[in-house]
């Protein structure tokens, strides 16, 4: 039972019980989209807990983008459940032992592909990927700044080391933003005309180059079900329960007046 009048922030937390209850190193958990939460499904993922969480805003996969750390991992090292050795092995790219053949699987992406945003006539922006960006500010010099939440929330192959959304800025002649995209593209990419450059922006953006680790959580309808099954009756009943008693209180409440009256 909880005062919390939402579940996010709560998966971490319950899971952790849960763990400690049972008194076992790692354990798979299932929960509605109200838990989808990437910070606090993170966390249960550095704390050998498998989410089994409904998906709120992806489709058919959740990613969770890490920066990539080099480091030598050893096998002990990838059968570990300590949190550190788990957090460790993913930042180097290497999926644990205790998430293999499970829901997730991780890359290794580099930013090695040049492409763009490209602004059109009706102020909107497309993306390397296609997706539409609207403009969200316009500043006094006349530059614009663009974005969509969601489609960066979704995108495979990102144009940003960071884990937020992607903001673009445009100045006022402004037609093609160059940007190196990470991993290799799932679809042909738009494609930067390098005479619209004043500079090498090729040259540019090639020295900025970088890795990032991408971690992706398939989604499984199966275990949701199950978790429908097992979870929502018993919550309804308890529900109807405590209707029908606050009902009873009202009643008796009410008689108590019209005596008193």
């Amino acid at each position: 039972m909880t005062n919390s009048g939402n579940d996010y922030n709560n998966l971490a937390q319950y899971a952790q019980a849960a763990k400690n209850t049972l008194e076992v190193e790692t354990i798979h958990v299932g929960a509605d989209k109200g838990y989808d939460d990437k910070d606090e499904i993170e966390q249960c993922i550095y704390n050998g807990i498998t989410p089994h969480v409904g998906f709120k805003n992806d489709k058919t996969e959740r990613l969770l983008f890490m920066e990539y750390e080099e480091a030598r991992i050893t096998e002990e090292d990838c059968a570990s459940s300590k949190p550190e050795d788990i957090k460790r092995c993913l930042k180097a790219g290497i999926l644990p032992k205790c998430f293999e053949n499970t829901i997730m699987d991780i890359e290794v992406q580099e930013q090695d592909q040049v492409s763009c945003f490209i602004r059109h006539e009706d102020d909107t922006v497309t993306c390397p990927m296609g997706y539409i960006l609207t403009s969200v500010r316009t500043h006094e010099d006349g530059s614009v700044r663009y974005q969509n939440r969601l489609a960066c929330r979704q995108c495979p192959n990102r144009c940003t080391s960071g884990k937020n959304f992607k903001v673009v800025k445009f100045g006022p002649e402004t037609k093609y933003v160059p940007v190196l995209m990470y991993g290799a593209a799932q679809k042909p990419l738009q494609v930067y005309p390098v005479l619209e450059s004043p500079y090498n922006a090729f040259a540019i953006l090639k020295r900025r180059a970088r890795k990032k680790v991408v971690l992706h959580i398939r989604d499984d309808i199966p275990t949701q079900r199950l978790r429908l099954c097992l979870s929502e009756h018993p919550f309804g009943t308890v529900k109807m329960a405590s209707w029908r008693t606050l009902s009873v209180m009202q009643g008796h409440r009410k008689s108590h007046r019209r005596a008193g009256a």
